[in-house]
């Protein structure tokens, strides 16, 4: 009888220690002005058990990028899946060290930003049942937002969607204050697969930056970016004419980008 008690005692940790895939609907308005159009993803969070490291981003980009380099291996090139509206990367190591990944695949190289941010929970008694868990419900303030998370101890994993982490169980459901950015588990299952993410060879020469020069850098938009190699001579025009319509073309893009675009699940230089 002892030993059966401290076998289900230890079951979870050792359910636990095992590579686990968590599957994320993730519901997100890009522009609120038009706060009825949702945008979804289907979001990855595989846990590695043995190495304590967690992967975070979109299953379309996972399957994307898969792809792709098995076609190349065979010498068939493919471009990225136009559709996946998420194509960043979230590292997250011993549930202490965070880096954000860049998009891959893009005229510009991957960046490796550490955040050393520290999120500070405050956790109620209120409770409900999410995919058939107990969870508990917890509060936070992180990059600008106010955010309600539940998570469970059923699921000893201090880890959770995108940067978030730091709780006594797994976060299976997370929103901020507006409702424009949010989070809900839809799958827990085993994993066993022969793909990571960052071993594609994109992210190999990866530059590591910190948060504020991230910050700095973000604070021009990629078509903005163009706009300066334009006039710098970086992009090379055939006449003036094709240069003129390029700008005032871009023009109008990035404007229009500055309207609609309007809500990031981070705001600049909100900690």
């Amino acid at each position: 009888m002892k030993n059966i008690l401290l076998f289900c005692f230890f079951l979870p940790s050792l359910c636990f220690s095992q590579d686990m895939r968590f599957s994320y609907h993730y519901k997100f308005v890009t522009d609120t002005l038009k706060k009825d159009v949702i945008s979804e993803e289907i979001m990855i969070l595989d846990f590695n058990g043995k190495s304590k490291q967690s992967i975070f981003t979109g299953l379309k980009h996972i399957i994307s990028d898969s792809t792709m380099t098995a076609m190349s291996q065979k010498g068939i090139m493919l471009f990225p899946d136009t559709s996946m509206k998420i194509k960043y990367v979230v590292e997250k190591i011993n549930n202490s060290t965070v880096y954000f990944y860049t998009p891959n695949h893009m005229p510009n190289p991957v960046l490796k930003i550490k955040d050393d941010r520290k999120i500070n929970w405050v956790i109620s008694n209120e409770k409900e049942n999410i995919l058939g868990y107990t969870a508990q419900k917890a509060t936070t303030f992180f990059a600008g937002r106010q955010w309600t998370a539940w998570f469970t101890t059923s699921i000893p994993i201090s880890d959770g969607p995108y940067k978030f982490y730091g709780l006594p169980g797994l976060i299976l459901k997370i929103y901020d204050k507006t409702n424009t950015h949010s989070f809900e588990i839809i799958s827990v299952q085993k994993q066993k697969s022969n793909y990571l993410v960052l071993n594609d060879n994109t992210y190999k020469e990866a530059k590591q930056i910190t948060l504020n020069q991230f910050e700095q850098i973000s604070k021009e938009s990629p078509l903005e970016r163009y706009r300066n190699k334009a006039f710098t001579g970086e992009i090379i025009f055939r006449n003036n004419e094709e240069k003129q319509k390029f700008l005032k073309d871009l023009d109008a893009q990035i404007q229009e980008s500055n309207i609609h675009d309007n809500n990031p699940i981070e705001l600049l230089n909100k900690k």
